[in-house]
């Protein structure tokens, strides 16, 4: 997959390009051109191809780059984060930051990759999300004294992320509990939040989001569910490296608040971009199934469920909606 990044950024104009010519700037052979293309298309890239005439990259390919994110991010005011890496290819940013964090202190490292082959969401789901076509990326954050409403973190984080794309152009936006957001039947961010700390003191989290922001028609026939993105949504047009920066810049705002007050700052936000609200849903939890009307969150961030006549509250568990 590596190479297949060289090949990307040869057609990143978006112009046609002739096999042959392609070839000879990889030193490859034009059927190793074809494997390349073949495998970047079977992850959902959009290439045209045709043996007469060449390669087009719809679209183009806009590349992630670490120091034009950092010096959006210094445009923005925002110098909260320590360092900023892009790679290409990964496992899992969330692995290997929560590696890193074994070896060292890692607050305010964010770490983007193009594509990653182990990319996860909650309950062990696969991210998928084609080279160029998203923004996948993980940040560690310190809380030297955890607020008592820890548990909702992944819900501050939604309204963060919600919240810096109203001004780009996105007013419609949802959020599922506890860590989606949605665009009317579709899905077009994931939060994943894991942590490996004491179970007292100081606590590092890392928080990973994968963002939709332009996929392809063939890449959302790839994914098993229904989705969305971001330039689909009315989205204004501009590099994901400025969308980088306006994501991290109302991350950093909303985190730093939650450390100091907890989630009661934020909960009236996330019922006013509750997609559940007063809708049926089911929420499995192992061999208990619960059907019932949302009902919001508390101020734990635990989903509220009317059922059988009661308001009980969950923590977790597999919701659907009826």
């Amino acid at each position: 997959m590596r190479r297949a990044f060289d090949l990307l950024k040869l057609l990143a104009d978006g112009t046609e390009h002739a096999g042959e010519d392609l070839a000879a700037e990889l030193g490859v052979t034009r059927a190793a051109v074809w494997n390349h293309v073949s495998r970047l298309r079977a992850e959902g890239v959009d290439i045209d191809a045709d043996g007469s005439h060449g390669y087009v990259l719809r679209g183009g390919y806009d590349a992630l780059e670490a120091a034009q994110i950092s010096a959006q991010l210094a445009a923005l005011g925002c110098a909260r984060y320590n360092r900023i890496e892009t790679i290409e290819v990964t496992d899992s940013t969330n692995e290997r930051l929560l590696q890193e964090q074994a070896a060292g202190d890692v607050h305010g490292r964010v770490l983007f990759a193009e594509y990653q082959n182990a990319g996860r969401g909650r309950r062990g789901d696969r991210w998928m999300s084609p080279p160029g076509s998203g923004l996948c990326f993980s940040l560690a954050w310190r809380f030297d004294a955890p607020p008592t409403t820890f548990s909702a973190l992944s819900l501050v984080v939604g309204v963060a992320l919600v919240e810096s794309l109203q001004p780009l152009g996105i007013r419609d936006a949802l959020l599922k509990w506890p860590n989606d957001i949605v665009r009317g039947a579709g899905k077009m961010a994931g939060i994943l939040i894991e942590m490996r700390s004491e179970l007292s003191g100081p606590s590092t989290t890392v928080i990973g989001v994968g963002l939709n922001v332009s996929l392809s028609t063939h890449a959302r026939e790839l994914i098993d569910r229904p989705s969305d993105d971001f330039l689909s949504a009315g989205g204004s047009p501009l590099s994901r490296n400025v969308l980088a920066a306006s994501l991290l810049a109302g991350l950093a705002t909303a985190l730093d608040t939650f450390a100091r007050e907890g989630f009661a700052p934020f909960r009236d936000r996330w019922h006013a971009l509750d997609a559940l609200a007063a809708r049926k849903v089911t929420l499995e939890l192992g061999p208990r199934t619960v059907v019932g009307v949302a009902r919001g969150v508390d101020e734990h961030g635990a989903l509220i469920i009317e059922h059988d006549g009661q308001r009980e509250r969950f923590m977790s568990g597999h919701l659907l909606l009826e």
